[in-house]
């Protein structure tokens, strides 16, 4: 059995003011600091044998207290990069509404082919992160890792480590700084054993 720590980053700016963020850079808020570190404590006390995160900064510095606790390096892969939302980025629901009318709804209800505005589609984001997560599965059985990214990615994770069409990937919670788990046995018998634990976050939960 593989167990995997499937965290997305502490919360941002845009986060708060409902900025869809993709591929933009966007570093952690005060309390999304916070958040950083109180998921850090929280893994302090579990046996880890690798952190893997998305480059971006959010995810990163989130990831980083984690490895540094555990004197493990923080390896980044840029296969768990955000989605592309393309010329979303940036911008609110609101937003895109007025600009493509019609079109963000039809996101939410699409079975990942759809692709946004010079960005990508949920299939193309799940392609690439699945790739990242069956390279580290590939490290061998018995392991432990925490993996650091974003919330569509890891809904895309999800879905694909437990086959769920990605029609339903929007079903899945996943607030910042939250922690989900999943157990990888043979045969494709995976388990999601914990979705959007937040428990540790005390005072400081954010939204999905």
């Amino acid at each position: 059995m593989i167990t995997l720590y499937l965290i997305r980053h502490g919360q941002t700016v845009w986060n708060s003011s409902g900025r869809y963020q993709g591929r933009t850079d966007v570093a952690l808020s005060e309390k999304g600091i916070a958040q950083a570190e109180k998921t850090k404590e929280r893994f302090r006390t579990v046996s880890l044998d690798g952190v893997i995160s998305s480059p971006l900064k959010r995810a990163a510095h989130t990831a980083r207290g984690i490895a540094q606790t555990h004197g493990l390096p923080l390896e980044t892969d840029a296969r768990l990069k955000e989605l592309s939302f393309g010329d979303w980025e940036g911008k609110t629901y609101e937003e895109i509404e007025k600009i493509w009318p019609g079109m963000i709804e039809a996101m939410y209800h699409d079975a990942g082919t759809m692709k946004l505005p010079h960005g990508e589609s949920f299939a193309d984001c799940q392609k690439r992160c699945m790739e990242a997560i069956s390279d580290i599965i590939k490290r061998g059985d018995n392991k432990t890792y925490a993996i650091v990214c974003h919330g569509a990615a890891l809904r895309t994770i999800i879905c694909g480590l437990i086959q769920i069409p990605l029609s339903r990937s929007w079903n899945l919670a996943l607030s910042n700084a939250s922690v989900s788990q999943v157990l990888i046995y043979p045969g494709d018998m995976n388990m999601l054993y914990m979705l959007n634990d937040t428990s540790h976050l005390g005072g400081l939960k954010s939204g999905s």
